[in-house]
């Protein structure tokens, strides 16, 4: 949970609480800093660094060192913007953003400040020309998304050009839908959104209009239908029924294999010749010859036909 290091409020109990950071990465909520810097500059409370009121901004990394190390990446980057086609080599290129990397890191973490400070100057005045050409160009990045924008602009003006050909070619018809293409035009000229988002409503909106369309159709059938055998139907004298009233007959259905047969009848079915005769005590034990043999029979039963 974030927290002011100063006057310990969190999120927890301010809701409208808003952490600030500034380049010495001590972090503060906006509350300190509005009463600390009152007069727009004044001691950090943690490191004692000047610092200015102005210079603040609104941190959004959980991580002071994240935070500082995108604000030093982010104001570096005005300076040392070179492409590499302003370098002779690949080398010397990947030699120049080796450096960048080093700069950032020396600025994030107080190490060498002031000669890192003094290479950046020295590299700016030495490469005034260059810099401001190259603030002027737009980036790889910059380029990719101006042809995304320009790709999206095509699209519209192609999507738009068909709408508007396909309502000239429903002009016989003119009702809900010319009405519906004029809509879409009007919000693609108008609305900011992507032109595959507002067609896919549409298409979403005309399917639920034909689902409904055909479900009331089935539903005038049925009622058509239904009307039409209740008119074949109807009549003024006995009805007359043909053939057998059907009687239904459950199905036996043999699940477990063969009924077993009574252990009475073990020795008439001839089970217990292939069975060893009981001594007399497991006789006198209750455990005769018939018993083991229909235990034999219910295990093998089981094995095969119980699931």
């Amino acid at each position: 949970m974030r927290a002011c290091p100063k006057c310990k409020t969190n999120e927890y109990n301010n809701r409208s609480f808003v952490l600030m950071i500034n380049e010495c990465g001590h972090s503060l909520c906006k509350n300190c800093v509005e009463n600390l810097f009152v007069r727009n500059s004044g001691p950090c409370p943690t490191c004692g660094r000047t610092l200015k009121k102005n210079d603040f901004w609104r941190q959004m990394f959980d991580d002071p060192l994240i935070e500082k190390e995108n604000h030093f990446r982010k104001k570096l980057r005005q300076v040392y913007n070179l492409r590499e086609d302003d370098f002779p080599s690949l080398r010397e290129y990947n030699d120049y953003l080796e450096r960048f990397e080093q700069l950032v890191w020396n600025l994030a973490n107080d190490e060498n400040v002031e000669e890192t400070q003094l290479e950046v100057k020295r590299f700016a005045s030495e490469r005034l020309d260059v810099i401001e050409r190259n603030r002027k160009r737009l980036g790889p990045d910059e380029i990719w998304v101006q042809s995304c924008l320009d790709d999206e602009r095509r699209f519209r003006e192609r999507l738009t050009m068909d709408i508007e050909s396909q309502e000239l070619t429903n002009a016989s018809g003119p009702g809900a839908k010319g009405a519906d293409a004029r809509a879409i035009i009007e919000e693609l000229k108008t609305s900011d959104l992507p032109a595959e988002v507002i067609l896919d409503r549409q298409r979403k909106r005309q399917i639920e209009a034909n689902l409904l369309e055909k479900e009331q159709e089935a539903k005038r059938k049925k009622t058509r239908v239904h009307d039409k055998k209740h008119q074949e139907v109807t009549t003024f004298g006995p009805l007359r029924k043909s053939g057998q009233p059907f009687v239904y007959h459950p199905v036996d259905l043999v699940l477990n294999g063969p009924a077993l047969p009574e252990m009475f009848d073990l020795e008439a079915c001839g089970y217990l010749r292939h069975m060893r005769p009981s001594t007399t005590a497991q006789v006198a034990g209750g455990f005769p010859t018939e018993t083991g043999c229909y235990r034999a029979l219910v295990e093998s039963r089981s094995d095969l036909l119980v699931f």
